[in-house]
């Protein structure tokens, strides 16, 4: 048996992940975007962040609308110790 039979295939593995990534974050604009046609008044305020050791999100509060006093949505992609 080849040893290389059981290895992951790390390619597939990070496409995969980026296509999560990308999907996950679309939701959240998504998401963000149906939140302001809701409330009418506010938006929200976008805070992207990295994370030293691996990774990072994204943040997202809307806050003083006329629907919603406060709303967040939040994504985050972790890797590392």
């Amino acid at each position: 048996m080849n040893n290389n039979q059981h290895s992951p295939d790390l390619k597939s593995d990070e496409h995969g992940i980026a296509a999560v990534k990308q999907y996950l974050q679309g939701l959240q604009q998504g998401i963000c975007d149906r939140f302001s046609e809701l409330d009418g008044a506010a938006g929200f305020a976008r805070d992207a962040w990295q994370r030293p050791a691996g990774g990072g999100g994204i943040t997202q509060v809307l806050q003083d609308g006329h629907v919603f006093e406060q709303a967040g949505v939040a994504f985050s992609h972790i890797h590392g110790d």
